[in-house]
């Protein structure tokens, strides 16, 4: 019998049963809203909805959470134009997170609210080269082509359902593509995989090969 290609839920904050490696996924851990890192592989982030005044003992947390094998990367973080938060305080704590990603090779899982130029900003200025994930992305074909141009990879959740990225699905380089269910708990990961397939006209079992690939390229699997 040929091996299961597993699907990847990049980015999500449910917690999926063991069932033979059918879904491949890593949790989101927010470190700064007291959340408790997983046995499952995960990420680790500093939240920019969350920034407090024990950022400094939050980042000693992720420190430490960098040295287990189950951490496998660094989100999310970022910033978010959206709340009260000064851009200024978010900007130090995703530089100093963005700084422990390259001191440690782990990749990025971005939260970006309406501040794609300050992000690449912070990224250009440490010539950041570990893998840099948008996760959540909601914007046009345009921006995801600037940013898929530098490198970076661009993870979709549930809202694509309604039609408003088919541009960009027809589109994107499926190497740089990445399907989430984030906070959502109606829409399994496998709806997402059939939506993109029929998109694109492929095979299902193309495309999650595609991003089987593009995790085992981003996480050294």
């Amino acid at each position: 019998m040929a091996t299961q290609i597993p699907y990847i839920d990049l980015h999500t904050h449910r917690n999926y049963p063991v069932k033979e490696g059918a879904t491949l996924s890593i949790k989101n851990i927010t470190l700064n809203h007291s959340e408790i890192i997983s046995e499952a592989d995960c990420s680790v982030g500093l939240h920019p909805w969350y920034i407090n005044e024990n950022t400094e003992h939050d980042l000693g947390l992720m420190v430490d959470a960098l040295a287990l094998s189950q951490v496998l990367a660094i989100g999310e973080c970022g910033m978010d134009k959206n709340i009260a938060t000064p851009l200024a305080d978010q900007q130090l704590v995703f530089d100093q997170q963005v700084r422990l990603a390259k001191t440690y090779r782990k990749p990025l899982i971005i939260h970006c609210v309406r501040a794609f130029q300050e992000i690449v900003g912070c990224l250009k200025k440490v010539n950041f080269s570990e893998a840099v994930v948008f996760h959540g992305y909601r914007k046009n074909w345009t921006l995801a082509q600037q940013l898929i141009d530098q490198g970076y990879y661009l993870s979709i959740g549930k809202h694509c359902l309604n039609g408003s990225q088919d541009e960009l699905l027809e589109n994107i380089s499926l190497s740089h593509l990445f399907l989430e269910t984030d906070t959502d708990t109606t829409v399994e990961i496998a709806t997402l995989y059939r939506y993109v397939a029929q998109i694109r006209s492929i095979e299902l079992e193309e495309l999650k090969r595609v991003l089987y690939q593009n995790y085992k390229n981003v996480f050294n699997k």
